[in-house]
């Protein structure tokens, strides 16, 4: 079960539900809708009547998301992709720095960095249809490189994560601790990756784009046309 009050995604059970609107209101569970929805529920059930005015809500709603991306727990990051020169959208992602701090700490370094060992213009040079997406070699894109912030290969930190869904991000590897720079993001579950590969963090924003990338078109598993990473970063820098 996950809820985020901003953040277009509600997840119980196994099903996950799109909401257009920034905020979606629940009781015990049950949905109830929008905010306007919310305030008739009130209405019928209660005699509530509102007199603040919707500028009230935003104001509220949008501090509870700044302080959501200050958390410093974790870290929210975006990825936007374009493939053969067209934009594919952006995808946010909540990375689980409690838990394995080292992992995300070089990813985000990666993500963030303007110099040469960077993620902004590398490819995503692997889809394997119903499994995962590939990228994150920053030397060259030919998929047979993997360098850390730091340099060299960092160990496995922990499997606390697990594979239990599409939009699971990790570190690729070649084996026992030797991860670098190149990740992976799921298709949809993987429990067979739960012992092999780190995974530190999920897609929160942007299940349609994941859907295209799995969609497009492979020779031996490397997209026909470029799939790049055009921008990325902390969330919270780009707002």
């Amino acid at each position: 079960y996950q809820r985020r009050v901003r953040g277009i995604r509600i997840t119980i059970s196994s099903e996950m539900w799109g909401f257009k609107c920034g905020s979606m209101a629940f009781v015990d569970g049950q949905l109830i809708g929008n905010g306007d929805d919310f305030m008739r529920w009130a209405k019928e059930k209660f005699g509530l009547i509102d007199f603040r005015p919707p500028a009230f809500y935003e104001g509220l709603s949008n501090q509870a998301y700044k302080s959501y991306l200050e958390n410093p727990d974790r870290d929210v990051v975006y990825v936007d992709l374009v493939h053969d020169k067209s934009p594919m959208g952006r995808m946010i992602f909540e990375l689980y720095r409690d838990i394995v701090p080292d992992t995300v700490s070089n990813f985000v370094k990666l993500l963030t960095a303007k110099s040469e060992k960077k993620y902004i213009g590398s490819l995503l040079h692997r889809i394997v249809k119903s499994g995962w997406v590939q990228g994150g070699d920053i030397v060259n894109g030919s998929g047979g490189n993997s360098d850390s912030a730091a340099g060299g290969k960092f160990p496995d930190e922990n499997f606390a994560i697990k594979h239990d869904r599409a939009g699971i991000i990790g570190m690729a590897n070649d084996g026992p601790h030797t991860n670098g720079s190149q990740f992976y993001i799921t298709f949809g579950p993987a429990p067979w990756m739960d012992q092999t590969y780190v995974a530190f963090g999920c897609l929160i924003e942007g299940q349609h784009i994941l859907r295209d990338v799995e969609n497009i078109e492979t020779v031996n598993e490397r997209p026909k046309r470029p799939l790049t990473i055009h921008d990325c970063g902390l969330l919270k820098d780009a707002l």
